[in-house]
């Protein structure tokens, strides 16, 4: 039997530049710990027999005929659909990928839940086009309008800056400083947003212009490199006033009150994680999140990618 041939993709968080990076903005994007894996058996059966799973067991199982693509069997018809559209996309990229007589046992391993919105999606086209032979970025162009900031993070394992410059990717490293070090906090509130949805709303209503583009721009990069935590509070709080007055929407950071600090958006405005400052003990801070309902939440070396 041969060996298994594996790839593994990061997860992210994307601390600044939300929506706008859509537009040119820089943004500051976390590759995150938590991602998934692929594990590839070939098969003598001439079938694609996929499973995928979380810690909490299998999620999705399905059956393709690799010379069709076209599903045989599947307990999530969506999910299933939807994988065949990335699977032919890279057959598009390269008209090799599941070619032969042979056929494979796939199994995509998530090391967290899928609920977290962490980038399931990024992280799967990041794999499948490893497994495909295919440029990242390629494959996700065909099947998405977002940024691809997620993609590049699927396959760096440190903090960067992240933006589109005439419709190309521009990546490069960035230095956390103190504050963002050593005064933040992750926390998953519990609320999916549907990325893709948001993604359309925004570049439909188009309501930015170029300096909001220039001010988020420095924002990301004085967020990123900021010693002071009463800066930091300072700049996201500056931040999201751009993007709540783009996007109509209030402020996350009135929902908490309370919170001895200030609380910034990720990602997709009311979803998946927010980020927590504050100059207070880390315990009072966990214990006063733990007051307002959370469990998930992480500090930022929690999240890091160890070498």
């Amino acid at each position: 039997m041969k060996s298994a041939i594996e790839f593994h993709a990061n997860g992210k968080l994307l601390i600044t530049g939300e929506y706008l990076v859509l537009a040119g903005a820089k943004a500051l994007a976390f590759p995150v710990r938590f991602g998934q894996h692929m594990v590839l058996h070939e098969t003598a059966e001439r079938i694609v027999d996929w499973v995928s799973s979380t810690p909490g067991g299998a999620w999705f199982c399905a059956r393709f005929d690799p010379d069709t693509l076209r599903v045989i069997s599947a307990d999530k018809k969506k999910t299933a659909n939807e994988l065949v559209k990335l699977l032919v996309a890279a057959r598009r990229l390269n008209p090799q990928f599941l070619s032969g007589t042979s056929g494979w046992k796939v199994e995509v391993i998530a090391n967290y839940p899928l609920e977290w919105g962490l980038g399931s999606s990024s992280t799967l086209v990041s794999l499948v086009s490893a497994w495909a032979g295919v440029k990242a970025f390629d494959l996700f162009r065909m099947i998405s309008r977002g940024s691809g900031y997620d993609i590049a993070c699927a396959s760096e394992t440190g903090l960067l800056f992240y933006r589109l410059f005439k419709g190309r990717p521009e990546i490069s490293a960035a230095e956390a400083g103190r504050a963002l070090h050593e005064n933040t906090w992750f926390v998953y509130l519990g609320n999916k947003q549907d990325s893709a949805r948001e993604v359309s709303a925004f570049l439909l209503n188009h309501n930015y212009s170029n300096i909001d583009l220039a001010e988020v721009s420095r924002l990301s990069a004085e967020i990123c490199g900021t010693d002071s935590v009463d800066e930091l509070i300072r700049l996201s709080d500056e931040h999201e006033f751009i993007l709540s007055t783009i996007l109509k929407r209030e402020p996350i950071a009135r929902r908490f009150r309370s919170f001895p600090g200030t609380v910034k958006s990720l990602g997709a405005w009311g979803g998946d994680f927010a980020m927590f400052i504050s100059s207070v003990d880390p315990k009072s801070v966990i214990s006063h999140l733990g007051r307002l309902g959370f469990s998930n939440l992480f500090s930022f070396t929690n999240l890091e990618i160890k070498s």
